[in-house]
């Protein structure tokens, strides 16, 4: 069996808010909803602590084991919440009290609004959903990763200009990303300065507020 990655209490919701339609045994594996994470949902193997059955309505605590965990490196933390469904519907939450993956685990004193593009400034997630589409999760996850990998790329006015670069096209992706990795700095002069090497944009600000107007 996969290694547990963290301990938590789970609560159960009786048939008549959702929940299922009968006791759930140790090594029920249902789907797991991490909190501010919506776009990835993972599954998750629960072991009972002391006990092998849990019934409706009642708590319990656990080991589980998700799968996916590169996807989680360095994001979750002590009292992060969490749901567990069975297909669309939420039969439960969790919160975690231990964890015991230790590539799991938030680095200390870290803000999650500063490593969760979900918790960025609205208007850059509004800007990704309208330039990709039915791509956007495949854009967005990998930014997320990006801005784990290191400070320097938490920065609302990188990712803007790393979405302006983008313009839309897909297969643009890793160049620019790429290129972010290699010089960041490179990222903001193509992204704000003309040909001339005038600023333009400030993407500091948001989208739709990014043009400079030019000095007469």
């Amino acid at each position: 069996m996969k290694q547990t990655d963290f301990i938590a209490e789970l609560e159960f919701f009786t048939t008549e808010k959702s929940g299922r339609k009968s006791p759930a045994h140790s090594g029920y594996r249902p789907h797991i909803e991490f909190e501010h994470y919506p776009e990835y949902l993972t599954s998750g193997q629960q072991t009972y602590i002391e006990q092998e059955v849990v019934e409706l309505g009642t708590k319990v605590k656990a080991e589980i084991a998700i799968l996916g965990t590169e996807y989680f490196s360095k994001r979750l933390y002590v009292n992060m919440k969490f749901k567990f469904c069975e297909g669309s519907h939420i039969i439960g939450t969790g919160k975690i009290i231990d964890i015991t993956n230790t590539d799991l685990i938030s680095e200390p004193n870290i803000e999650q609004k500063s490593i969760n593009l979900n918790l960025y400034p609205t208007d850059i997630r509004t800007r990704l959903e309208s330039d990709f589409g039915k791509n956007y999760n495949q854009v967005f996850w990998r930014i997320q990763e990006l801005i784990i990998s290191n400070t320097c790329f938490q920065i609302n006015r990188i990712i803007r200009a790393i979405i302006h670069l983008l313009n839309r096209d897909l297969e643009q992706l890793e160049r620019i990303i790429g290129q972010a990795k290699t010089d960041w700095r490179d990222i903001l002069f193509w992204a704000e300065y003309d040909e001339n090497e005038n600023r333009i944009r400030d993407f500091n600000n948001e989208f739709g507020k990014e043009n400079i107007k030019a000095s007469r």
